[in-house]
């Protein structure tokens, strides 16, 4: 599995084109968060549904090489969840 690299901002802008992206996920998700310098509500909902999907379909969800903005924006949003089994790449 490749996995989806992230931008620096994922705001309102970026929310469509990161569902888009997340839709085309089959086989789990595998995400690259070393970039990440901020993460809007928009995006935090779709990690969250991303989430969601994986466990309900009992496919891998990993956000790897998570940025130290990223993980802050998570931890303020509620989502240290979403960092279970966060590794290096």
């Amino acid at each position: 599995m490749e996995a989806l690299i992230l931008p620096e901002l994922l705001d309102t802008r970026y929310s469509v084109a990161f569902s888009d992206l997340l839709k085309k996920q089959e086989d789990g998700f595998l995400l690259d968060g070393g970039s990440v310098a901020r993460v809007g509500g928009l995006c935090f909902q779709l990690l969250v549904s991303a989430f969601t999907t994986a466990q309900a379909l009992n496919v891998p969800f990993e956000i790897r090489n998570v940025s130290e903005g990223m993980k802050e924006n998570l931890l303020l949003l509620g989502g240290d969840f979403l960092l279970q089994g966060a590794g290096e790449a």
